[in-house]
């Protein structure tokens, strides 16, 4: 069946208003990023459904002066594209990027018209700039993407197979000449309206396929971590602790847990009230997250106690990371401290594995016990457990 381009441009306008539709109203439930996200995307489909349908109204002799309108109306709805993969990975955007590419391509339309340009040119122009376009969010979504799977790949290749599409269409363009008046209508033109039809179904497809997957690992997020700090949430971090307490065993490795205790919490409340509290707890974290590693894990067990994973860590390199900890937080919490007329410290007790440990509960009991002895010695210390034992022959 051989569908002229004005036809093929008039189901691609249907499609594109029942997916941007179908899309924004959807929008309101999620996240914010991913709200936005989605909105974006719906509103690039709203442009490219209104592009095509000007564009299928020139089919029935509409003034010319509407070429540059639907060419710089459908490289502002393709520029959503992209950024509704910014939006989706929560990565800064420019507002004004799409209506700037929009129109930027409007303006050059205009002038190759004024200067006596035939539609060949326009056609030329506007394909380079799609293809451009096209390449930008391939890139994004198969290079800088994070957390990419088969949806995220599909709409990448997607992209660039579509870019490529339109530099063939270029270079019809450059090729052959087509007067000004009705919609070029040969099989190169009709082959781009068909396949930019076939992208935008399959596009809007994967499209929701990814940002359902960003809904997945944000609602995993908030299961895992502390709403105020941000840190693993107590649950989350006994379930990393199992999985590398099983591994240090079965592998021979070295496991260190740490346990962190903000020193007279409740006088800080007191004095300074609760929110500020609240302002203490986090700039905690964050002392504790910009020391450590980013293999190790820190988790906040509740009010105002933390606990640390310190996978391939013996009890050496334990001590040396639990004193710097100590100390940053000393330092670095004095002037907030001071702000509240408090003084900032934490108490710090530690355990390295041995073979003597049966499971990782073991580890946070003792971790506990010598935090307890960091407290019972004065606070703001560094305490490691010690077995019975040892602790006797110490002070014997």
């Amino acid at each position: 069946m051989n569908f002229d381009t004005t036809f093929i441009a008039q189901v691609i306008t249907v499609i594109g208003f029942a997916v941007g539709l179908s899309i924004v109203v959807a929008a309101g439930r999620y996240p914010r990023h991913i709200r936005n996200s989605l909105r974006s995307y719906a509103y690039g489909k709203f442009l490219l459904g209104s592009a095509f349908l000007i564009a299928g109204l020139r089919g029935g002799g509409t003034p010319e002066l509407f070429i540059p309108l639907a060419n710089g109306i459908g490289l502002a709805g393709l520029t959503l594209n992209y950024t509704c993969v910014r939006h989706l990975q929560n990565r800064p955007v420019w507002p004004f990027g799409p209506a700037a590419v929009g129109g930027g391509v409007a303006l050059c339309c205009l002038l190759l018209l004024l200067a006596g340009g035939d539609l060949s040119t326009v056609r030329t122009l506007v394909s380079f700039a799609a293809s451009a376009v096209l390449l930008v969010i391939a890139f994004e979504v198969l290079v800088r993407y994070d957390h990419r799977g088969v949806p995220h790949y599909v709409t990448g290749l997607l992209s660039a197979a579509l870019a490529v599409v339109y530099l063939v269409r270029m270079g019809a363009g450059l090729s052959q000449e087509a007067p000004l008046g009705q919609l070029v209508d040969d099989t190169v033109e009709r082959a781009t309206f068909l396949l930019s039809l076939l992208g935008t179904v399959i596009g809007a497809i994967n499209y929701v396929l990814m940002a359902s997957d960003e809904f997945n690992r944000e609602l995993t997020k908030l299961a895992h971590t502390d709403g105020l700090t941000g840190a693993l949430n107590r649950r989350r971090l006994f379930e990393l602790g199992e999985i590398e307490f099983r591994r240090a065993r079965r592998q021979g490795g070295d496991l260190t847990l740490l346990t962190l205790d903000i020193d007279r919490f409740k006088t800080i409340n007191d004095r300074a009230g609760h929110p500020f509290g609240d302002r203490v707890i986090q700039a905690v974290t964050e002392c504790c997250v910009g020391q450590i590693r980013q293999e190790d894990s820190i988790g906040r067990m509740g009010g105002e106690e933390f606990a640390i994973l310190l996978p391939e860590t013996g009890a050496e390199a334990g001590r040396m990371l639990a004193e710097r900890l100590r100390s940053a937080i000393e330092r670095q919490l004095a002037p907030l401290g001071a702000q509240g007329g408090v003084t900032v410290t934490c108490s710090i007790g530690g355990v390295s594995m041995t073979r003597e440990h049966s499971q990782f509960s073991d580890l946070i009991a003792q971790s506990d016990s010598a935090l307890y002895d960091a407290k019972n010695a004065g606070r703001n210390q560094v305490r490691f457990f010690q077995a019975p034992a040892l602790r006797a022959a110490a002070t014997a």
